[in-house]
Protein backbone atom coordinates (compact mmCIF):
# COMPACT_ATOMS: atom_id res chain seq x y z
CA UNK A 1 0.00 0.00 0.00
CA UNK A 2 3.19 2.01 0.68
CA UNK A 3 3.64 1.82 -2.83
CA UNK A 4 0.28 3.21 -4.25
CA UNK A 5 1.04 7.05 -3.65
CA UNK A 6 4.42 6.73 -5.17
CA UNK A 7 3.06 5.27 -8.29
CA UNK A 8 -0.05 8.13 -8.71
CA UNK A 9 2.68 10.52 -8.39
CA UNK A 10 5.11 8.67 -10.79
CA UNK A 11 1.65 8.15 -13.45
CA UNK A 12 0.93 11.91 -12.69
CA UNK A 13 4.39 12.35 -14.06
CA UNK A 14 3.98 9.91 -16.91
CA UNK A 15 0.45 11.54 -18.39
CA UNK A 16 -0.09 14.49 -17.09
CA UNK A 17 2.70 16.69 -17.26
CA UNK A 18 3.20 16.54 -21.11
CA UNK A 19 0.53 18.98 -21.59
CA UNK A 20 2.82 21.32 -20.56
CA UNK A 21 5.66 20.45 -23.07
CA UNK A 22 3.54 21.56 -25.58
CA UNK A 23 3.35 24.75 -25.08
CA UNK A 24 6.95 24.78 -24.44
CA UNK A 25 6.83 23.47 -28.37
CA UNK A 26 4.98 26.19 -29.45
CA UNK A 27 7.83 28.92 -27.85
CA UNK A 28 9.85 30.73 -30.56
CA UNK A 29 13.66 29.44 -31.15
CA UNK A 30 12.80 26.14 -30.80
CA UNK A 31 14.88 23.53 -32.97
CA UNK A 32 13.46 21.44 -35.37
CA UNK A 33 16.14 18.90 -34.63
CA UNK A 34 15.42 18.76 -30.35
CA UNK A 35 13.88 15.97 -28.75
CA UNK A 36 10.05 16.15 -27.42
CA UNK A 37 9.72 18.95 -24.98
CA UNK A 38 12.64 20.51 -25.62
CA UNK A 39 16.64 20.33 -24.99
CA UNK A 40 17.78 16.98 -23.66
CA UNK A 41 14.40 15.44 -23.94
CA UNK A 42 11.26 16.25 -21.67
CA UNK A 43 7.83 14.65 -21.49
CA UNK A 44 6.05 13.16 -24.91
CA UNK A 45 2.79 14.42 -25.86
CA UNK A 46 -0.59 12.06 -26.01
CA UNK A 47 0.25 11.54 -29.96
CA UNK A 48 3.62 10.29 -28.64
CA UNK A 49 2.70 8.46 -25.45
CA UNK A 50 -0.04 6.78 -27.76
CA UNK A 51 3.09 5.44 -30.35
CA UNK A 52 5.56 4.62 -27.92
CA UNK A 53 2.63 2.23 -26.24
CA UNK A 54 1.73 1.48 -29.49
CA UNK A 55 5.62 -0.07 -30.17
CA UNK A 56 6.35 -1.20 -26.86
CA UNK A 57 3.09 -2.65 -26.09
CA UNK A 58 1.76 -3.67 -29.86
CA UNK A 59 -1.85 -2.36 -29.80
CA UNK A 60 -4.79 -2.93 -32.44
CA UNK A 61 -6.33 -0.19 -34.16
CA UNK A 62 -9.44 -0.53 -32.16
CA UNK A 63 -7.27 -0.09 -28.81
CA UNK A 64 -5.55 2.83 -29.83
CA UNK A 65 -9.13 4.33 -30.71
CA UNK A 66 -9.80 3.48 -27.50
CA UNK A 67 -6.86 5.40 -25.47
CA UNK A 68 -7.08 8.33 -27.70
CA UNK A 69 -10.09 8.60 -26.67
CA UNK A 70 -9.00 8.45 -22.80
CA UNK A 71 -6.54 10.69 -22.90
CA UNK A 72 -8.17 13.70 -24.85
CA UNK A 73 -11.38 13.32 -22.44
CA UNK A 74 -9.50 14.45 -19.86
CA UNK A 75 -7.13 16.22 -21.31
CA UNK A 76 -8.50 19.63 -20.75
CA UNK A 77 -9.14 19.23 -17.26
CA UNK A 78 -5.60 18.29 -16.76
CA UNK A 79 -4.79 21.01 -19.18
CA UNK A 80 -6.77 23.47 -16.61
CA UNK A 81 -4.85 21.94 -13.65
CA UNK A 82 -1.33 22.43 -14.91
CA UNK A 83 -1.72 25.54 -16.82
CA UNK A 84 -0.91 26.39 -13.21
CA UNK A 85 2.46 25.51 -13.71
CA UNK A 86 3.67 22.38 -11.77
CA UNK A 87 5.54 24.84 -8.23
CA UNK A 88 1.99 26.43 -7.92
CA UNK A 89 -0.58 23.78 -7.58
CA UNK A 90 -2.29 23.74 -4.74
CA UNK A 91 -2.64 20.24 -2.77
CA UNK A 92 -6.28 20.38 -3.92
CA UNK A 93 -5.14 20.65 -7.27
CA UNK A 94 -2.56 17.91 -7.07
CA UNK A 95 -5.12 16.02 -5.41
CA UNK A 96 -7.74 16.60 -8.43
CA UNK A 97 -4.29 15.46 -10.85
CA UNK A 98 -3.85 12.17 -8.92
CA UNK A 99 -7.39 11.46 -9.14
CA UNK A 100 -7.46 11.82 -12.71
CA UNK A 101 -4.32 10.32 -13.48
CA UNK A 102 -5.65 7.59 -11.63
CA UNK A 103 -8.70 7.25 -13.33
CA UNK A 104 -7.18 7.33 -16.69
CA UNK A 105 -4.93 4.44 -15.94
CA UNK A 106 -7.71 2.57 -14.70
CA UNK A 107 -9.52 3.17 -18.40
CA UNK A 108 -6.40 2.72 -20.19
CA UNK A 109 -5.31 -0.59 -18.20
CA UNK A 110 -9.27 -1.59 -18.99
CA UNK A 111 -8.46 -1.76 -22.97
CA UNK A 112 -5.40 -3.94 -22.43
CA UNK A 113 -5.15 -7.66 -22.68
CA UNK A 114 -3.81 -9.08 -19.43
CA UNK A 115 -0.36 -9.72 -21.13
CA UNK A 116 -0.14 -5.57 -22.35
CA UNK A 117 -0.80 -5.13 -19.06
CA UNK A 118 2.18 -6.69 -17.20
CA UNK A 119 4.26 -5.14 -20.19
CA UNK A 120 3.05 -1.70 -19.10
CA UNK A 121 3.56 -2.21 -15.41
CA UNK A 122 6.67 -3.41 -15.72
CA UNK A 123 8.15 -0.56 -18.53
CA UNK A 124 6.33 2.19 -15.78
CA UNK A 125 8.02 0.79 -12.93
CA UNK A 126 11.35 0.90 -14.85
CA UNK A 127 11.23 4.27 -15.55
CA UNK A 128 10.66 5.74 -12.00
CA UNK A 129 9.45 8.37 -10.98
CA UNK A 130 10.77 11.16 -13.38
CA UNK A 131 9.62 9.35 -16.26
CA UNK A 132 13.40 8.66 -17.39
CA UNK A 133 15.19 5.27 -18.03
CA UNK A 134 17.26 4.56 -15.00
CA UNK A 135 15.88 6.55 -12.25
CA UNK A 136 13.66 4.14 -10.54
CA UNK A 137 13.28 4.78 -6.62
Amino acid sequence: MKRLPLLIVTLTGLLALPIVSRAEDAKPGASAGQKPGGPGGGRMNPEERLKKMTETLGLSQEQQDKIKAIMEKNAPQMRELMSKGRENLTEEDKNKVRELMKGQMEEIGAVLTPEQKEKWKAEREAHGPGGKPGEKK
